[in-house]
């Protein structure tokens, strides 16, 4: 065993407190502005620049939409650059879905300018399915066998792409999907899986910090699918407390750093199901909410109206809406409450729209209206 004598340890004392202290010599700017609080924080701001180059945080980022306008309402904006966004539910709630459709929409926004990766350790993902959710500008294959190591490894590599290519400051986006379904190396090589229990997690407690800070450096928005697991306790002691508005008696895989470092923690859960005879199409209501936002206040619930084949649907998300809010009157036949001399049947709603300018012009007005008053009432706008 290695120990140290008394006065080894108070050397290794005085180190550290050596490389923590400040520069005494650093001259402070002269004060002359009025405003002595804010002249203050100015100054201290700026000599802790100097002394020890500790910068402020902008307070800003930037956000890339999702190209549904509702969610991006309660997103502020759509998912963010230079973070962990992660979108975790029960299977089948369509987050994976989602997830492929705010890469599509960022491509289409940055015009085939973004560099991005769709890493599927699922191996359930293939270019046709994507280009059916809008990934195509440019068609992307999605990259299997993948292991926790290797998703870290990927955002180093485009790290050091986008420096050499010069292209840091146009944001991309990396999508990991899923976590839960992703060992590490050592998972892989263990013959006795009670040899590695929680590996993963320590192993997350170490990449996710350090990873989401070259995010922020490099511009990625960083997208990761998660489950939604049954909370079991193991042991005698009680299970740490979960978020409160996180579904109670369900944790997430991969340990509690996903949720300490998430920006936007997005639950989706199934609904309800769309009946083909009123609204022309099978499909589902996906109930979502941000438990953790950083843009929008959190915790506020709405329907994503879509197919399983196509996406969420904005046209349709966007009907439910206003018939919620009473900008819409349905029954037998529907119309805007601004518009009411044009009714039609449900199943024509989306036809109509496409090919009538009025009722488009309209129906867009009332959604803009209506998406406004959310962000009064919620304090943003």
């Amino acid at each position: 065993m290695n120990i140290k004598k008394e006065n080894e340890q108070e050397d290794d004392t005085q180190e550290i407190l050596d490389s923590v202290k400040i520069d005494k010599n650093v001259e402070l700017p002269i004060n002359e502005d009025k405003e002595i609080t804010k002249s203050l924080h100015q100054e201290f701001g700026a000599f802790l620049e100097n002394s020890i180059d500790m910068v402020e945080d902008s307070g800003e980022k930037s956000i890339i939409p999702v190209g549904i306008d509702l969610l991006d309402t309660i997103l502020g904006g759509g998912l963010a650059v230079g973070a962990l966004n992660m979108i975790c539910g029960q299977p089948g709630s369509g987050k994976s879905m989602l997830a492929f459709q705010a890469l599509g929409n960022a491509q289409v926004i940055y015009k085939g300018k973004l560099v991005s990766g769709v890493l599927d350790s699922e191996e359930a993902t293939t270019t046709i399915r994507l280009r059916n959710l809008g990934v195509k500008n440019p068609l992307v294959k999605p990259y299997n066998k993948i292991t926790v190591e290797k998703v870290f490894k990927f955002i180093e590599g485009l790290c050091l792409f986008k420096e050499k290519k010069k292209i840091i400051d146009t944001p991309s986006m990396t999508i990991w999907d899923s976590i839960a379904n992703t060992l590490s190396n050592k998972e892989l090589e263990a013959e006795d899986p009670n040899s590695v229990i929680g590996y993963k997690a320590r192993l997350l407690s170490l990449l996710i910090p350090k990873y989401i800070s070259k995010c922020s450096e490099y511009n990625i928005c960083f997208v990761a699918v998660n489950q939604l697991r049954d909370d079991i306790q193991i042991g005698m002691f009680p299970n740490a407390k979960n978020l409160k508005f996180l579904t109670q008696g369900k944790t997430l895989p991969g340990g509690n750093v996903l949720m300490y470092n998430s920006f936007h923690l997005i639950e989706m859960k199934v609904g309800a199901v769309l009946k083909k005879e009123k609204y022309g199409f099978d499909g589902v209501i996906t109930k979502v909410k941000c438990v953790k936002n950083k843009l929008f206040p959190p915790n506020i619930e709405i329907d994503l109206l879509g197919t399983f084949v196509s996406g969420f649907s904005n046209f349709w998300t966007n009907f439910n809406l206003l018939s919620k809010e009473k900008r819409l009157s349905t029954g037998a036949w529907n119309y805007l409450v601004t518009l009411p001399e044009k009714k039609f049947r449900t199943k024509d709603a989306e036809k109509l729209y496409n090919e009538d300018e009025k009722f488009k012009e309209m129906f867009d007005i009332s959604v803009q209206e209506t998406l406004k008053e959310w962000r009064v009432k919620y304090g943003t706008e």
